[in-house]
This record gives structure tokens, sequence and C-alpha cells, in this order.
């Protein structure tokens, strides 16, 4: 299988879609991907979906590979991350204060 992960079909994390950037909106030559501000700032976080046979795939032992355009320049750290629905749990919660001082919080449903 060789497949292009698209961006999730939504918001990054519910309920902070107020917050949110949408880079390459107007540029039809990239996909729209939708972020929330990380690092305090200095990092964009996106959420990519997969669709049934992805799932299966990566299951079977297939690989994700990640391509980073760098355009010539330096190349920038990156992280890949895997996160369950809902995005409420406590090392959820410990990641995204070191993430970000924003004004925004994720509650607990309890």
């Amino acid at each position: 299988m060789f497949d292009i992960l698209d961006p999730f079909n939504g918001p990054v994390i519910p309920g902070l879609e107020k917050f949110e950037t949408v880079y390459a909106k107007d540029q039809p030559q990239y996909r729209p991907l939708r972020t929330l501000p990380g690092r305090k700032g200095v990092s964009a976080i996106a959420r990519f979906g997969l669709t049934d046979s992805q799932r299966q795939a990566i299951a079977d032992g297939a690989d994700i590979y990640l391509e980073l355009l760098h355009f010539g320049g330096p190349l920038a750290p990156s992280l890949l991350m895997v996160m369950s629905e809902p995005a409420d749990t406590d090392n959820f919660r410990g990641w995204w204060r070191a993430q970000t001082d924003a004004p925004y919080s994720v509650r607990s449903a309890s």
C-alpha cells in the first residue's frame, strides 16, 4: 500500500475550534491544514484521519513515513503522535500544558 494521509475532516481538538489557524486555505495546490498553536506559539499542531484500509495496513505492520518540506533551508524538528478520542486524559492535559500557555483548556467530563 502507498497512500497519502489526509488532514482530519474536523477540529484538531473538539471545543477548541475558535483557536485554530487554517494553513493553505486559499492555496489549491496544497491541502488545507487546520492547526492549533503549540509550544507557546512556535509550532502548529495538526490532526490527520486514517481510512479503514490505512488503519488495517498499520495494524498489519505498515509504517508511517513523514515528508518534511524544507525548501533548501534548515529542517525544523517535528513530532508524530497517536491520540484517541476524547482528548480528556491526564496524559493529554499534561502534554498540552507543556505545549502552550494559550487561553484554552480541555475539561474532563467527570
